[in-house]
């Protein structure tokens, strides 16, 4: 029998060895190229999702702008209007192309874009009926719920894309751990020999999906959080809104909600530009984030509308001293001038359970609260339930 020579069995071993790292090579190669995919796809998928929340809140601020144009007829709010319907539609094209290759989400988007078409006819058909009918035919779509009905339905026909979409992302999340499982796996399998190479690719995993945390972490504050006030948007204060309100009909507890629309701001706006619109903005925020209470949360619903949730209020007189604050910090002597444009805010107040017992219900009260307000000559506080009886 022939015996190997030392020489042979060191090159065997280097050879043996050179033929496991170029296996476990291509392991952790294959594996980890699948494992990016995933994440690519998951991220798809998440994107898609965010573009079918910003067509909700996009609808939500045409139908702002178009009730304003049939409660007062003044052109101005149809410019929030106009812009929601162009962001409407890129969101809508964006979305469509991210579930291009989703064939089960793809059926169902075409119904949430029928809803929406459907929805956007209803806006411009009101608008005629204000321009050739006048403000009481306005005031008869105003006060029907068929714009919250259908509202509803394109919420719930979102959600269920939303639900499928989120399953579709916790199955690639799952595959792109079962994978870098076994990129690991390839890695222990290439033996001790290679141990620093399957060290050096586990740091490099746990530092990717650390990262890919952390910026998970950045989109749901973002999505979250208003970019240039830094406070609550409006998909976040309604989330809240609901959990506050059902704290509220367990313990028996009032609670108010208080619409701001700024007086004043277009003219800014026209007169020096969107930048110093949007420093004017920032710097509202801050002083009416100084002056709410610390139980109180709050946001900007979008453009020059803000939204206070009030817990725990004990009456009207304490509602009334809160909102005045807020207009009284828009006109304070102490502080520089917001601006030299007059700058004023309506505000309009809704109680639960009195005026409303839902999110939406609450939402319509305190918004025709704060139209009342305008109507009334605006910088001045209303309630609901004071408007309604004022308007009957």
């Amino acid at each position: 029998m022939r015996v190997l020579s030392l020489e042979k069995k060191i090159l065997l071993a280097f050879v043996a060895g050179g033929l496991l790292l170029l296996g476990a090579g291509w392991f952790v190669v294959s594996n980890g190229r699948a494992y990016l995919a995933a994440e690519e796809q998951a991220d798809h998928l998440r994107d898609a999702e965010r573009a079918l929340l910003a067509v909700e809140l996009s609808l939500h601020g045409a139908e702002s702008g178009q009730r304003g144009y049939l409660l007062t007829g003044r052109e101005d709010y149809l410019g929030p209007y106009e812009r929601a319907l162009d962001d409407i539609g890129r969101q809508m094209e964006e979305a469509r192309t991210l579930l291009a290759e989703k064939p089960e989400a793809l059926a169902l988007f075409w119904n949430v874009d029928a809803l929406v078409r459907r929805k956007l006819a209803e806006l411009y058909h009101a608008l005629e009926l204000r321009r050739e009918e006048g403000f009481d035919a306005a005031l008869r779509v105003v006060n029907t719920d068929i714009g919250m009905a259908e509202m509803r339905e394109i919420r719930a026909r979102t959600h269920e894309i939303q639900k499928l979409l989120q399953a579709q992302v916790s199955a690639e999340l799952a595959r792109s751990a079962q994978r870098s499982s076994n990129t690991l796996l390839g890695a222990l399998m290439s033996g001790i020999v290679f141990a620093g190479l399957a060290l050096a690719a586990y740091l490099v995993i746990v530092w990717d999906l650390r990262e890919r945390r952390q910026l998970a972490a950045r989109v749901q504050e973002q999505a979250n959080h208003d970019q240039l006030t830094q406070l609550p948007n409006r998909r976040f204060f309604e989330q809240w809104l609901g959990y506050s309100l059902a704290q509220a009909r367990r313990d028996g507890a009032p609670l108010a909600l208080l619409f701001l629309d700024l007086d004043g701001f277009k003219a800014v706006n026209d007169r020096h530009g969107h930048k110093a619109g949007d420093e004017l903005l920032v710097e509202i925020a801050r002083r009416l984030r100084q002056t709410v209470r610390e139980s109180d949360m709050l946001a900007r619903l979008g453009g020059d509308e803000f939204a206070l949730l009030a817990p725990n209020a004990k009456d009207g007189r304490e509602l009334a001293h809160v909102a005045q604050r807020l207009l009284q910090v828009l006109d304070d002597p102490r502080q520089p001038a917001l601006s030299d444009q007059p700058i004023g805010a309506s505000i309009g107040v809704a109680l639960f359970p009195e005026d409303a017992s839902d999110v939406q219900g609450l939402f319509a009260a305190a918004d025709a609260a704060m139209y009342a307000a305008k109507r009334a000559g605006k910088n001045r506080i209303a309630f609901y339930a004071t408007a309604i009886a004022a308007a009957a």
